[in-house]
């Protein structure tokens, strides 16, 4: 039986992807140094302005509620992408992804804008939907790319 072979970098980056997420909702829940480690390694990509974060375990996770959309629509788009087919990732593969990207941040830069500007009271769930439309976006233009078939990349066998 034939069975599909998953590209190691796809695994990877899925893995990575995953990764980050855990390590984003712990601070909360670890708390002390290393709640304090982690949201400091978060800070580079993140103001974690609390009342701007999910909270868990009674205190904010280390990314805002837009991050966090963006990283777990990366994760979902990622995760996604095996399931669309080898026409639908080819397609996407060869397509402008560039535009796909860029259209894909319109929806977070207005609901980030109007904000600043007083016309548009963006709210959690405004932020949460705009990054995590980004972030689906992104991952599926990702796994894409490193699903495309390559001849010299490593695969590994799936079990199923």
């Amino acid at each position: 039986m034939d069975r599909p072979r998953f590209p190691l970098g796809w695994l990877v980056a899925l893995g990575a992807a995953s990764t980050l997420v855990v390590a984003a909702v712990l601070p909360p829940v670890v708390g002390g140094e290393a709640g304090h480690v982690l949201r400091h390694a978060f800070s580079v990509v993140c103001h974690q302005i609390p009342e701007r974060s999910p909270h868990l375990a009674g205190g904010p996770v280390a990314l805002c509620h837009r991050c966090s959309g963006v990283l777990l629509g990366l994760v979902a788009g990622l995760a996604m992408a095996p399931g669309l087919g080898r026409g639908a990732l080819d397609r996407v593969a060869s397509s402008a992804q560039g535009r796909w990207v860029a259209l894909a941040v319109v929806p977070m830069a207005l609901d980030w804008a109007l904000g600043a500007l007083g016309l548009w009271a963006n709210t959690p769930l405004s932020r949460s939907l705009t990054g995590t439309l980004f972030g689906v976006v992104a991952g599926a233009v990702l796994a894409a790319n490193l699903l495309a078939v390559r001849s010299s990349s490593p695969t590994l066998v799936s079990d199923a």
